[in-house]
């Protein structure tokens, strides 16, 4: 099921876009990658704000709050601001460049994000736009506009936009464009969908939150994109309606010479790889309709296949060429339920499982929210087992509600360990869970898996 509040609330958020005039130093080198890097897009975890990523050579960017740079060798992670006595929380910082995409290409960091000034006391949007910035967060440069008409896009769900082979992707109005880096978006060419007709929200919440002129109840149909790349491909998972009228999502194909569009794959019926937890209708929740989608929330394209995981099932792989299905692993007897991660390397596997529904107290099955697990499963990409990793000791005295798996490099895995308030007078529901002990502050622990020893590495705590 697609993170369809996550998307409703980022497009809620008030960004801000004032940049400061002195540096860091140098944090990082320039690093590998060419632009769009596929293990950084990985990041699991609803309603999770901590999913923007881009790697180096030597380290890692990433943005909880202000953006940080985390060092491959010390695993420290320090915020891009040289600012004299700057305390990096508000918009005078050099690192509040608040982005939603993230990636690094000739020495530069690149973002987006939707860009605003406060002019006399009022609001004036500038619309979604690209910057590049120095790897210390100075010299900032508008790139170019990523919308055609300011407050104009009527996607329901947000898009991150990727950069490949020297072309941005990004959606408008439920479209798939592309338009070469730098260049006026008027020069965007029209890859695939149908433009979205803006909608007026219900009676009650017009101007809430300064959010107007997009739906705010859904019907579950509207298309939601995750874009990605490899080869000659650049590749778009959407949500489509199938002859039997249900959704499901189906992966497309833009070959980046040829310009063709090819739908190469769709998510499996259960005849075909068997039952498995998807995503179900669920309604009346904070007044958001959910999407009732068949869907594969944690998938890999590497090489010409789909790796893909199914919880209470196992771990697959489908050619896009042939369509030949493959199941790699049944995991049910590591994880009953369980969150996948992938790289080019390994395929790892939380058994975590749902959290309680928060209005029903019922396990949400079919639900991205997750709680629990206390182990990681490595597995190779041909489905051999090969490491079964305890998470334990992390937290001392602390209980930790749940974990989300971030990324992967190399042997590195990195997640974040959820740790809420216990108190001191029995059980006590904190959000959808349940928990008991002495009065703790809540925390957020980030902490890098090698996957190779299981040595756990904890890098950083940050308040909720």
């Amino acid at each position: 099921m697609k993170k369809l509040l996550s998307a409703l609330l980022a497009a809620l958020l008030i960004l801000s876009m004032t940049a400061c005039d002195s540096g860091a130093g140098n944090a990082a080198q320039t690093g590998g990658g060419d632009e769009f890097q596929k293990n950084m897009h990985q990041a699991q975890g609803f309603g999770l704000w901590l999913t923007t990523f881009c790697e180096t050579e030597d380290g890692f960017y990433f943005e909880y709050g202000p953006l940080y740079y985390l060092e491959k060798a010390t695993k420290t992670a320090t915020v891009v601001c040289g600012k004299p006595d700057c305390k990096h929380n508000d918009a005078t910082c050099n690192a509040a460049i608040n982005a939603d995409a993230l990636w690094t290409s000739g020495g530069k960091l690149y973002y987006t994000t939707n860009d605003y000034a406060i002019v006399n006391g009022v609001r004036e949007d500038y619309g979604y736009r690209l910057f590049s910035v120095d790897k210390n967060c100075t010299n900032q440069k508008k790139i170019q506009e990523l919308d055609f008409e300011v407050g104009g896009n009527n996607s329901v769900h947000s898009t991150l936009p990727i950069c490949y082979r020297g072309s941005v992707y990004f959606v408008y109005s439920d479209i798939l464009y592309r338009v070469p880096l730098g260049e006026d978006v008027k020069k965007a060419e029209a890859i695939w969908g149908e433009e979205a007709k803006p909608q007026e929200p219900p009676e009650g919440l017009e101007g809430f939150g300064g959010y107007t002129g997009q739906i705010i109840t859904m019907t579950g149909k509207e298309p939601s994109y995750t874009l990605w790349a490899d080869g000659d491909y650049v590749y778009f998972m959407v949500n489509t309606e199938q002859d039997d009228g249900a959704q499901r999502d189906t992966l497309f194909s833009y070959d980046v010479n040829t310009k063709e569009v090819k739908q190469v794959w769709v998510t499996p019926t259960a005849d075909v790889v068997g039952p498995w937890e998807f995503a179900k209708q669920q309604s009346n929740v904070t007044s958001f309709t959910m999407s009732s989608a068949e869907d594969v929330d944690q998938w890999y394209v590497l090489d010409g296949y789909i790796y893909f995981f199914l919880s209470q099932n196992g771990m697959w792989r489908c050619s896009l060429t042939t369509g030949e299905y493959e199941k790699l692993a049944d995991t049910t007897a590591q994880a009953e339920y369980g969150t996948a991660i992938f790289s080019d390397d390994y395929m790892c596997l939380l058994n975590d499982g749902p959290a309680l529904d928060y209005f029903t107290k019922e396990l949400a099955v079919g639900s991205p929210q997750r709680a629990g697990g206390d182990t990681i499963f490595v597995y190779d990409l041909s489905g051999k087992l090969l490491k079964t990793l305890p998470l334990t000791g992390l937290l001392e005295d602390r209980e930790a509600l749940g974990y989300f798996l971030l990324f992967q490099s190399g042997s590195q895995l990195y997640f974040l360990a959820d740790a809420g308030i216990v108190t001191d007078n029995g059980p006590t529901t904190q959000g959808n869970f349940t928990v008991s002990g002495e009065q703790k502050e809540e925390h957020n622990l980030l902490c890098c898996l090698d996957l190779e020893t299981g040595e756990i590495t904890q890098v950083m705590e940050f308040d909720h």
